[in-house]
């Protein structure tokens, strides 16, 4: 077994290079899609995150803001549309880089990346304060971080959004890849065993249309949650719907739970 370990070890670390790194950040911003931004860095041990933080219009009534811990392989400049439609409902938000993505420093690991996500939720409660209902989300492969390190996030979020979660790294690897990736890497980010270790209220959304990470997925993360819980299923929207067309049809429970104004009660 000790063997096996040490074998998965080096298969992931010769990966992490390859799949935790991404171009520079693109040109668009929030601002790109009407909405008023800061362009903020993050200390994340000796390394900086890039983010981009939208406050909600002053005259909103609710005081709700949301974490976003994007997909691997993307950057905060897709993440506009997005932060423009959550403002346009009086929700702010953050988006931020893992190491190795954007301009944030380079050197993405599994690990710099669960590191990552402590020092996102420091600033980010730090930012908006006991003034806001703070909630995170998390899409695909954010959802591992955001999971594994939840339990440590303090003040602990008021609720949590799974949206288009796949269970486990390796899961995704014998999904797409082949059975042998079952052996060949380590069980890093299984949002099944992680998820069963937190007691937030949790919203997971998952469209069955979604073709890189299958709603099965999204329904074995569901099982394991504690209640309170709901699970939303759509249908129609492909994997990145959630920031490329951002939309009422797709956003309209989460908003409701973030704000609370309908789902806080399940």
């Amino acid at each position: 077994m000790a063997g096996l370990a040490g074998c998965q070890s080096i298969v992931l670390h010769l990966a992490e290079p390859h799949f935790l790194k991404t171009g520079p950040n693109g040109p668009e911003t929030p601002q790109t899609f009407g909405a008023p931004y800061d362009h903020v860095s993050i200390a994340s041990d000796s390394r900086t995150l890039d983010g981009y933080v939208v406050r909600a219009p002053g005259e909103c009534t609710t005081h709700s803001a949301v974490l976003i811990f994007h997909g691997v392989m993307e950057t905060i400049s897709e993440w506009g549309a997005a932060q423009a439609f959550l403002r346009e409902h009086c929700v702010s938000s953050l988006v931020f880089d893992y190491t190795g993505h954007g301009n944030s420093s380079p050197g993405g690991t599994v690990r710099a990346v669960n590191r990552d996500a402590l020092a996102a939720y420091r600033f980010f409660s730090a930012a908006f304060g006991s003034d806001e209902r703070l909630c995170v989300l998390g899409h695909s492969m954010g959802n591992g971080p955001m999971l594994e390190e939840l339990p440590a996030f303090m003040p602990a979020p008021s609720c949590v959004v799974v949206a288009s979660p796949l269970s486990s790294l390796r899961d995704w690897g014998v999904a797409h890849v082949s059975r042998l990736m079952a052996y060949m890497i380590p069980d890093v980010w299984n949002s099944v065993a992680n998820i069963a270790r937190s007691a937030v209220p949790v919203l997971i959304i998952h469209s069955r249309s979604d073709t890189v990470n299958p709603i099965e997925m999204g329904h074995r993360v569901f099982a394991a949650a504690q209640e309170p819980k709901r699970m939303i299923e759509l249908d129609g929207f492909k994997h990145n719907a959630i920031y490329k067309t951002p939309s009422l049809e797709w956003w309209s429970p989460v908003l409701a739970f973030i704000t609370a104004r309908g789902l806080s009660s399940f």
